[in-house]
């Protein structure tokens, strides 16, 4: 899904698709709708060539801005197109599978859309010790928080059999925390950073779910009796 790991010093090239609501992890999925003008155009051009979309986000205050000038997080998520259906009117649905992390130098180009310059960013990975103890804990701890299968794709024999960048990067899509939150945490090169952060997350969200459980009998059957 995934590709090969970029080199640190590898540049490249590529299209920047900025939105106020998406981070995007490697070694995650992302279904897009493509509707405007400009990203059919830069679709179409990705189709023709690489097929590599730069996920951005838009940094805060973007509403007073115009869209083409609204700035964007330097950091974002690079990704390959790995499924599309062509619509009417030169619309898209596809499918975009996380390759990297890669940080902006420049933008080369504006209109119709932006391109940016960027270096490719590796991560570093923990030792298997690290990573063994860790992936029980963020797996068990992912599945109880959400044992109403509020995310069934990600049941827990599915979760065991994921490598650890793609259980944690899927912990941290899939969280229901803040863009900037998850910009915050796209943001480490260290998947144990990541990784230990995001299990901590989890600790203080299942606390929480724990004490709200603990009255749960106390409140009323009927939701219009206060």
């Amino acid at each position: 899904m995934t590709g090969q790991v970029p080199s640190p010093a590898e540049i490249e090239n590529i299209p920047i698709f900025p939105l106020p609501n998406v981070v995007f992890f490697p070694h995650t999925l992302l279904p897009l709708h493509i509707f405007e003008p400009r990203y059919k155009q830069m679709i179409a051009d990705a189709l023709q060539g690489d097929r590599q979309i730069g996920m951005a986000l838009l940094q805060p205050g973007w509403e007073s801005r115009s869209s083409e000038g609204a700035k964007v997080f330097s950091i974002g998520g690079l990704g390959v197109i790995s499924e599309y259906k062509d619509l009417a009117e030169g619309k898209y649905d596809l499918l975009l599978s996380g390759r990297c992390r890669y940080r902006i130098i420049e933008f080369i180009q504006e209109t119709p859309y932006r391109i940016a310059r960027v270096k490719l960013l590796s991560e570093v990975m923990p030792n298997r010790l690290e990573t063994t103890d860790i992936s029980t804990e963020l797996a068990l701890s992912f599945r109880e928080l959400n044992e109403e299968d509020t995310y069934p794709e990600l049941g827990m024999d599915v979760l065991e059999k994921l490598d650890f960048p793609t259980l944690v990067n899927s912990i941290c899509s899939s969280l229901n925390l803040s863009v900037y939150d998850k910009q915050e945490l796209l943001e480490m090169d260290s998947l144990k950073m990541r990784s230990t952060s995001i299990l901590g997350i989890l600790r203080r969200l299942l606390a929480q779910k724990r004490v709200v459980s603990k009255f749960r009998h106390l409140q009323p059957k009927d939701p219009s009796v206060n």
